[in-house]
């Protein structure tokens, strides 16, 4: 009688842990279908970007969808809420991204030559957009500040 009673436990308690773990993936997934369709730059705020730059291969719609990624990775770490002053400088990173991605459709727009100035000049900031979030995991504050502030001068000239 005991073993049925532990046999019984031990499958509703795999059943709880196969139906967490499926509404988990299919939540998870549902999150990044819907941010991958919507016209959100940075989290909660929707960008300037012609809605056709969601799915578009152009180079200007390859650097914002990877903007885009890159700074929703600076949004997704948990300790910059708990610091004002990260916090403020997040803001301003904000600030420029939306920058960087205003020149990236004044550059679309444009085409030509100058356009290819922006465009490389970009590339450049975006990857080191790219390499932040990864810096600023598990970093002392003052290092992540240094961090921030210093990738969104790059992005400013960008």
């Amino acid at each position: 009688m005991i073993a049925v009673i532990i046999i019984v436990a031990t499958v509703v308690v795999a059943l709880f842990v196969l139906g967490g773990a499926a509404w988990f993936a299919w939540d998870s997934d549902k999150r990044v279908r819907n941010f991958a369709r919507s016209t959100d730059l940075i989290p909660g705020r929707p960008g300037r970007a012609p809605a056709s730059w969601t799915t578009d291969n152009s180079r200007e719609a390859l650097l914002h969808r990877r903007i885009r990624y890159a700074i929703a990775d600076v949004h997704a770490n948990p300790a910059i809420p708990l610091d004002e002053e990260l916090v403020s400088a997040r803001d301003r990173l904000d600030d420029a991204v939306f920058e960087l991605d205003d020149r990236l459709i004044a550059a679309a727009e444009t085409g030509g030559d100058e356009a290819t100035e922006v465009l490389d000049s970009a590339e450049s900031a975006v990857k080191a957009l790219e390499a932040l979030p990864k810096k600023l995991w598990e970093a002392p504050t003052s290092d992540q500040l240094a961090d921030l502030d210093r990738v969104t001068r790059v992005l400013s000239r960008g």
